[in-house]
């Protein structure tokens, strides 16, 4: 069943140093803490916090920790010396219901609802038939006179029967009880049991003994509970403590708190908690189990304390000397691979003296333009994945600059300035937007595929050369016959002249056609080449641009570098670092639980036994804040071990393993018989 622990403002001081004790359970939902406005007269002024809590819980139940009366500091009404839930003072003028001075009385109307009305008193009245409409009616003895009683008696006889009635409560009563009932509803689930916690001073020896030996007929029980007016599900515990000047005032209310915190976590059997009456509260610490917990805390925490002491001494990783260089340049290597290019060339010497021969050029050229196109595009893919390497390497290089720090001098941090402003103007000033125009490119190549195809176009193919250059040859010898018949009349030798120099004629005129087809062929071949001349722009811009990216990259990684210095320097020097913030929150909050621990075992009276204790971080982690470190709490027992209740054979579980027993007695309170010798 869940608890919630209700504590006043003094019980919330002189839990401070104990809440501790407490936070493991609150982690795991067994506990949780509410605070308690004395001052308030309603739920939501008293205790805003509660329906929060609640919220969802079917069952749970209240513990109200009231440690005031045992100090005397109460400015409203003081309680009884022995019992600090009976407040004699509040009882003597409640003749009609009334909200109570009592802030915890108060309270546990909140809580439980306003208190049934006590059984009251009865009075002498007469019952009788009317003989008139005979309905039964009902008199008070009080209101009848002497004549009137006399009367009914002569006129009903044996008729008239005496009874007895309640006391008649006044009207005002009736209303002040039910506005009281009105004021304290309760909008969720009611706690199924109240438990009421107080302090008390320890009793007087001489006191103390004279009490035990006085009769029990001299005295009777003390009915605290109907006087102040208290809900018939409070249970009403106390403790004794001594003064805070004390020596034993911090062993005894350790052990409070340790009381208080075992019943908070164990249901308590009704027999050993009544209503209506008092009991005392304590517990048993066991002094071997506490001093192993003990010794074995404070040696993780002295050791935790050393890791820190260290680690705060631990200077920066990196630090400068005067005229050492802060920034060093970076360098980002952009690589190309298979990038040579000598695949995207068209081979010309394809090309023959005609059309066809030996290959129709069309279809070569279309070949080759279809096959160079993909060559293109996959030689283009080449330099964009290498970028993205360097630039994922630039990441990689980056990331791993950050989170050092840097410990530089004013002078080293206006340098520091003024080189990331002549990186960053590097940065924003390189040209790596057009170091390839493809777009220029590819249309550069339509040019030249156009042309080309041109050239082919008006180049014949090898059987019209060879027919036109037969037909031309026969055209133009013919008109060498006549001559060549008139020089056979003159004689050999004239024939052989004229042969001779109708030989050279053909020859001449034949080279004449070669020339031709060869001019045609160069155009075509300087068209084509003209294609192979744009690869090599290419080739020349695409491993241009390799150094201009391995340039943006490097000053870029840089500028990184040098961002990543003036990061952890400015961190160092502005707010010292979180990790260093956080260690000194650390080693003051250690410091703290050390001597706390100590203290405590000083009052329990246990021999410090100290150890080194090795691998810090197995039991220690830095980056956890004091609150949330496991480090600064006992280790909780997790419900493994049973201890006693009392001494009849119940058993409940132990919060810690320190807790040896705990003792629930009923405290005998007796009134003293008034008007006795």
């Amino acid at each position: 069943m869940h608890t919630v622990i209700i504590l006043s403002k003094n019980s919330s001081e002189l839990l401070k140093d104990y809440r501790f004790l407490f936070r493991p359970f609150i982690e795991k939902g067994v506990v949780s803490f509410c605070d308690w406005n004395e001052s308030g007269t309603d739920l939501t002024a008293s205790v805003p916090d509660l329906y929060k809590l609640i919220r969802g819980r079917l069952q749970w139940r209240a513990v109200v920790i009231d440690t005031e009366p045992a100090f005397g500091r109460k400015n409203g009404p003081v309680p009884d010396e022995k019992n600090p839930f009976d407040y004699p003072d509040e009882v003597q003028d409640a003749a009609a219901p009334r909200p109570s001075r009592v802030p915890i009385i108060r309270l546990t109307h909140m809580l439980c609802g306003y208190p049934s009305s006590p059984v009251r008193n009865f009075e002498d009245g007469y019952e009788y038939t009317d003989h008139i409409t005979g309905k039964v009616k009902r008199v008070r003895a009080s209101e009848l006179s002497e004549d009137e009683f006399y009367d009914l008696a002569a006129q009903y006889k044996e008729g008239l029967r005496r009874i007895y009635l309640e006391e008649k409560v006044p009207e005002e009563t009736v209303l002040a009880r039910k506005a009281l009932e009105e004021k304290y509803s309760f909008l969720d689930v009611r706690p199924q049991e109240v438990y009421l916690i107080s302090t008390r001073r320890h009793p007087d020896d001489e006191d103390h003994i004279y009490s035990s030996w006085k009769s029990p007929f001299e005295m009777e029980s003390s009915d605290f509970c109907r006087r102040n007016n208290y809900p018939g599900n409070c249970r009403f515990l106390c403790a004794e403590i001594t003064n805070p000047e004390n020596s034993k005032y911090m062993k005894e209310l350790m052990e409070f708190w340790m009381a208080v915190l075992t019943v908070t976590v164990n249901p308590i059997p009704a027999s050993t908690l009544q209503a209506y009456k008092l009991y005392r509260l304590g517990v048993r610490i066991s002094d071997a189990a506490l001093s192993d917990m003990l010794n074995e805390h404070l040696n993780k925490m002295e050791a935790a304390y050393a890791f820190v002491q260290e680690r705060l001494r631990m200077k920066p990783e990196y630090s400068f000397e005067e005229e050492e260089e802060i920034v060093e340049k970076q360098h980002i290597p952009v690589i190309f691979e298979g990038t040579s290019g000598t695949d995207l060339f068209i081979d010309t010497g394809h090309v023959g003296l005609s059309r066809g021969c030996p290959d129709d050029e069309l279809l070569y050229w279309n070949s080759q333009i279809r096959e160079k196109q993909g060559l293109i595009d996959k030689f283009l893919k080449a330099p964009r994945r290498a970028i993205d390497r360097a630039s994922q390497h630039v990441k990689s290089q980056a990331d791993s600059f950050f989170d050092d720090d840097y410990e530089l001098d004013r002078f080293q941090i206006a340098d520091l300035e003024d080189e990331i402003v002549t990186l960053e103007l590097q940065v924003l000033t390189s040209d790596t937007h057009s170091v390839i125009d493809e777009q220029r490119i590819r249309k550069e190549l339509n040019k030249v595929d156009k042309q080309v195809r041109k050239d082919i176009d008006a180049r014949m193919r090898k059987s019209v050369v060879i027919g036109t250059g037969v037909v031309f040859l026969l055209i133009y010898m013919i008109g060498y016959f006549p001559y060549m018949f008139n020089s056979l009349r003159l004689g050999g030798i004239q024939f052989l002249a004229s042969f001779g120099l109708t030989a050279a004629a053909v020859a001449l005129s034949s080279a004449g056609g070669f020339a031709a087809l060869f001019l045609l062929r160069r155009k075509l071949v300087r068209s084509m080449e003209r294609f192979n001349g744009l690869m090599k722009e290419l080739i020349r811009n695409v491993n241009g641009s390799a150094k201009k990216f391995e340039q943006y990259f490097s000053v870029l990684c840089t500028f990184m570098k040098a961002q990543s210095v003036y990061v952890g320097a400015t961190r160092k020097s502005d707010k010292v670092s979180s990790r260093i913030s956080r260690l000194r929150t650390h080693k003051q909050a250690l410091a703290v639980s050390i001597e706390r621990d100590e203290e405590i075992a000083a009052v329990f009276g246990i021999k410090r036994a100290a150890d080194f204790e090795k691998h810090v971080t197995r039991f220690f982690d830095e980056d956890k804040p004091p609150q949330d470190n496991s480090l600064y709490y006992y280790e909780a027992d997790g419900g493994r071990t049973e201890i006693p209740l009392n001494t009849a054979g119940d058993m409940v579980k132990a919060p810690y393993r320190f807790v040896a027993g705990l003792t629930i007695e009923r405290e005998d309170i007796y009134e003293e018989e008034k008007g006795g010798d």
